[in-house]
């Protein structure tokens, strides 16, 4: 009679423990991602009162008989979990996300300095990250992606924020939005943005002279080399692109002479560069005017020679205009304005049989890093040319416009470019891909979220916050990308509870009589036993 009170009080213990789990399942009805728990009972040890026999058919044998055992009660047998995905709830936060599948989140705090590879089959298993079925995210104060447990979302970093994303599978990270620094080639107005770096070269000429074909004396020609503009970087917030145009042209002389002599006794060929006033610098809030100072070269001495030839050569220069973004000397902060620059730039080049002249006006001072321009005027187009040997019957003339800017900065230039970039709002594909959108529109790809699976979602151990951690005989954790098989990721819905209270209930009642019946196990026993010593009077 003992027995029978062991048992009943073990059967207590088996249903109070069942009780346990249906109001766990009860409790969490309206807890995102939970799995319900169902509990199995299984029957305690036996003690046998008599063993068993085959029988002996033989002459004087006896049949067979089975063993006589008694039971010690109940006790649990398995608790087993519902890894089925539960309702969708809609979300208005575009971090929030659910996994439509089988496969988990894997979150976690900082581990392996935010770089865990996965050249290993256990590497997630050994790492320390936890699996979690709540997609319930949102970005710290540093930027990087965490569920409402203060835990880092780990998933695959996108490098390029421009183009084609650009994801580095072969390692975890804590995902991160990218800061204003790295968001400066696609968003306007928060940083400095890079109009123009623009590079003009002229090639060096130099003029070469046969002296050995001279009738007498030393040639006299002179020239000038051609300097190499250096690169010029413009910069400004959110202005515009430059834009300029660069005009070929050419001229032919189409005269004939029959001698070139280069006389000694003549007045070389002069230049002289007149002075000019520093120019001026307007500006509004829209548009700002240059107002310049013409520089000019001239040819003021005429070379005399034996013989003349009455060909001249005309050229037209164009003019063209230079829309691009500009700062002001001078001003304590970047003030951004556009500026109309006009100018009439050349250079000319005559190139004969035996010998080269080159022309190019005199580069013009730079007026305090404020831009300026020159311009080059032939003052005599029909000026005569001396000769005493035989000449081009032609000769081509090539003009090519130049731009040299100066710049200066002047106090302290500001930019933001720190901290966390930010957006206006979210949206996470299928496939886990976290778009980003700024306020002016432009979209980003912050990163993809992975997923892992094991073989056996019975081996996981629950934990505290809806997470689970990976068990002995769960298996190693594979991980991979949202969309296949094993689930997909839908964004703005958070999973219910995998609860059926109407299945809850029935349970509680069949439990609720079970230990009701274990209880009446007990005071029966009880109630034997009373008789028992009441045999005695």
């Amino acid at each position: 009679m003992v027995k029978s009170m062991f048992a009943g009080v073990a059967g207590l213990k088996a249903h109070q423990s069942k009780m346990d789990v249906i109001g766990n399942n009860i409790a969490n009805v309206n807890t995102w991602g939970f799995k319900s728990a169902s509990m199995s009972f299984k029957d305690a040890m036996y003690q046998s009162t008599s063993s068993g026999s085959s029988g002996n058919t033989k002459n004087g044998g006896y049949g067979a008989v089975n063993a006589n055992q008694v039971g010690y009660g109940v006790t649990t047998g398995s608790i087993a979990y519902d890894f089925g995905t539960g309702g969708m709830s809609p979300s208005s936060n575009g971090l929030d996300c659910m996994v439509d599948g089988t496969g988990f989140f894997l979150v976690g705090p900082m581990l392996n300095a935010g770089d865990i590879p996965l050249d290993t089959e256990d590497a997630v298993k050994s790492s320390g990250l936890y699996l979690s079925r709540v997609g319930k995210f949102k970005v710290d104060p540093n930027g990087y992606l965490v569920d409402d447990g203060g835990n880092y979302v780990y998933g695959f970093e996108n490098k390029a924020y421009v183009g084609d994303p650009d994801y580095k599978k072969g390692s975890l990270k804590p995902l991160k939005l990218p800061t204003k620094a790295d968001m400066e080639a696609v968003t306007k107005g928060k940083s400095s943005t890079a109009l123009a770096n623009a590079k003009t070269a002229l090639d060096k000429a130099q003029a070469a002279v046969n002296t050995a074909v001279l009738a007498a004396g030393t040639a006299r020609q002179e020239y000038f080399e051609a300097k190499t503009l250096y690169d010029a970087a413009y910069k400004a917030n959110d202005i515009g692109t430059l834009n300029t145009d660069l005009n070929t042209l050419k001229a032919t002389m189409d005269s004939l002479y029959s001698e070139y002599k280069n006389d000694t006794t003549g007045d070389p060929l002069g230049t002289k560069l007149k002075a000019y006033s520093e120019a001026k610098l307007k500006y509004d809030q829209k548009n700002f005017e240059l107002l310049r100072a013409k520089s000019k070269v001239n040819l003021e001495k005429p070379l005399n020679g034996s013989y003349t030839t009455e060909g001249a050569l005309d050229t037209v220069i164009n003019k063209y205009a230079s829309d691009y973004n500009a700062l002001q000397a001078g001003d304590p902060t970047n003030t951004t304005a556009y500026a109309a620059l006009k100018a009439a730039l050349a250079t000319s080049t005559v190139e004969l049989e035996k010998a080269q002249t080159y022309l190019s006006g005199t580069e013009a001072n730079s007026l305090q890093g404020i831009l300026t321009t020159k311009e080059l005027n032939v003052a005599d187009k029909d000026s005569k040319l001396t000769a005493a040997q035989e000449a081009l019957k032609s000769a081509d003339s090539t003009y090519k416009t130049a731009l040299e800017a100066n710049s200066k900065s002047q106090g302290t230039s500001t930019s933001d470019t720190d901290g966390v970039a930010e957006f206006s709002n979210y949206k996470i594909q299928q496939d886990g891909t976290i778009v980003g959108t700024t306020s002016d529109n432009a979209t980003v790809v912050i990163g993809k979220i992975a997923l892992g699976s094991v073989p056996n979602t019975g081996g996981l151990e629950k934990d505290s916050g809806y997470y689970y951690t990976i068990g002995a005989s769960a298996g190693n954790v594979s991980v991979y990308e949202a969309g296949g098989s094993q689930g997909r990721i839908l964004g703005n819905y958070l999973e219910m509870a995998k609860v059926d209270l109407s299945t809850e209930m029935t349970d509680m009642i069949t439990t609720q009589r079970g230990f009701q019946a274990n209880s009446k196990i007990i005071t029966v026993t009880d109630q034997m036993l009373e008789e028992l010593v009441n045999l005695k009077r």
